[in-house]
């Protein structure tokens, strides 16, 4: 009995999906529960499971289309039955992997048109797709310089898997050409320069994001207030955890502030959409993270019944799953605010670009020693500082409002009994 695959909601907004890779060609045989093909929504990239048992007797839409939700993609048939002609194709068959409304009609191309002329039996198995590889198995062989094609799979259908690469060695630097040029003199930096010109496409999801922020930079007015903290409690606090051996950073600790600060400031926690403000009952933190590969943003759920072992926890299960590319749609949506820390890079301040619909964004610099007063005598003394800039949508929040919740989270931050 012939099943349609069909284009699956990974989330609970998403609309569309894009499939960036099918890990099964037409004519191989899937089982239940095995990789077929990868979706790339507008937030991340996912793996997707065969439903059933069978062979893929045809892909109704290649790699790189994008489709609407229950959109028929691809033709899983019984083994030894025959493939369902063109005709057939375009009307439901028995069976769904994913229930939906009225599916619309296939894409069929003319590649499928010529393949519709084939022998009415499975055909034999295509070229194997050069995608053979596992997101976390990419993101390995990128950070190690090492060429997939080179490497045999251990996965189902010869697929790159992780394992296959976590004992291999980086790839040493390759020689530099012969050239007649004199060497660059050594003491100048010298950024690698490509030989041509390149584009650089960018990803669904960057695509995405770069709308989503220009649509907030441009429609949103900002409001931009800086306040310095200090920050020698925290620094306490942090060496007293790691004392008991446990690993707190500064952003559990600037978590733990913010969460205890939204709760008494309720406007900053919010939504706007279509004019109104939007309170939400949850703080659920986005926290903007680097990949290596681009920036993901996950969200930290009910953060305000958490403490900060629970915060760092979580945290650190969160960026991980980011940097492995296994964030799920549903934890990278419905933050009600967001906060982006460059500290780690020394940067002591920044302006961020506010996270739509959400309605503020925090900005965390380093711990910096800094020059300051110590009394009310004017003694200047060194003493470790932080700088937090926040962005505010002005339709929303002004600047007395946003004031006040600076003014507040920075009391949470050097009080270290509130935190605990």
């Amino acid at each position: 009995m012939a099943t349609d695959v069909v284009m699956p909601k990974l989330g609970l907004t998403m609309e569309r999906g894009t499939i960036a890779a099918w890990l099964k060609a037409e004519g191989e045989s899937v089982r239940k529960g095995e990789p077929l093909l990868e979706v790339e929504t507008d937030k991340v990239t996912m793996e997707v499971e065969a439903q059933v048992e069978g062979i893929v007797g045809r892909i109704l839409v290649a790699a790189g289309e994008e489709v609407d939700v229950a959109t028929p993609i691809a033709i899983i048939s019984a083994p030894g039955e025959a493939i369902p002609s063109l005709s057939q194709a375009t009307e439901p068959s028995s069976g769904q992997v994913v229930p939906g409304d009225s599916p619309p009609a296939h894409r069929l191309t003319q590649e499928l048109d010529a393949v519709s002329a084939a022998a009415e039996s499975v055909p034999e198995p295509q070229e194997r797709p050069r995608h053979r590889a596992s997101p976390k198995a990419r993101k390995i062989a990128v950070e190690k310089g090492l060429d997939l094609a080179t490497i045999v799979g251990s996965g189902p259908g010869g697929r790159i898997v992780s394992a296959d690469l976590e004992g291999l060695a980086p790839a040493p630097p390759s020689a530099p050409a012969h050239s007649e040029r004199p060497a660059p003199d050594s003491t100048i930096d010298q950024p690698p320069l490509v030989e041509t010109p390149a584009i650089i496409e960018l990803s669904r999801a960057q695509q995405v994001a770069a709308d989503r922020l220009s649509a907030s930079y441009r429609d949103a007015p900002h409001i931009q207030l800086r306040m310095e903290v200090a920050a020698h409690w925290l620094e306490q606090f942090r060496g007293g955890f790691a004392a008991e051996g446990k690993r707190i950073s500064y952003n559990d600790l600037i978590l733990r502030a913010l969460a205890l600060t939204l709760r008494q400031h309720p406007r900053l926690n919010s939504h706007f959409i279509d004019g109104q403000l939007h309170q939400l009952p949850g703080v659920d933190l986005g926290i903007a993270t680097d990949t290596g590969t681009g920036l993901v943003v996950p969200v930290m759920r009910s953060v305000q019944s958490l403490g900060v072992e629970q915060i760092a926890q979580e945290s650190r299960r969160l960026v991980d799953m980011a940097r492995d590319g296994r964030l799920g749609v549903d934890e990278m949506t419905g933050g009600s605010f967001t906060v982006t820390n460059l500290g780690m890079f020394e940067i002591s301040s920044f302006s961020a670009i506010i996270n739509p619909p959400q309605v503020a964004i925090l900005a965390v610099g380093a711990v910096e020693r800094r020059v300051v007063p110590v009394d009310d005598q004017g003694a200047m003394g060194v003493r470790p500082m932080m700088t937090l800039n926040l962005a505010a949508d002005h339709r929303a929040i002004d600047g007395a409002m946003g004031a006040r919740f600076l003014q507040h989270l920075r009391d949470t931050l050097q009080s270290p009994a509130l935190l605990a």
